[in-house]
């Protein structure tokens, strides 16, 4: 289904394209917040798996590390296609900063 039969006829294509950009980050907000979750019960199995003396103590049972690198790199991925990361010089950029003079200068 196409995101834009969501939005009534004659809704302006800025605010189609705001709206989209919105729900982007919200995807990307949902996915930080569930790995911070994810990650820290991982984190909290291990340990107390390791300090109730059911393992050996050795550095490679701390195996919490491998889904929080190979998902931590999904995030950042995710993170740089959403957030304004590539698009700090962009024309955007430049035509808000020129707005910005302009209002203080008129100021």
């Amino acid at each position: 289904m196409d995101r834009d039969d969501y939005y009534p006829p004659g809704t302006p294509e800025r605010e189609i394209a705001i709206r989209r950009r919105v729900h982007q980050l919200a995807e990307f907000y949902r996915h930080v917040f569930v790995y911070g979750i994810v990650i820290g019960l991982l984190w909290c199995a291990n340990a107390y798996l390791i300090y109730s003396g059911t393992v050996p103590t050795k550095w490679w049972f701390w195996w919490a590390i491998w889904p929080t690198l190979g998902w931590g790199i999904g995030l950042i991925t995710h993170g740089i296609t959403v957030l304004p990361v590539w698009s700090l010089f962009s024309q955007d950029w430049e035509e808000r900063k020129v707005r910005e003079l302009l209002e203080r200068e008129r100021k």
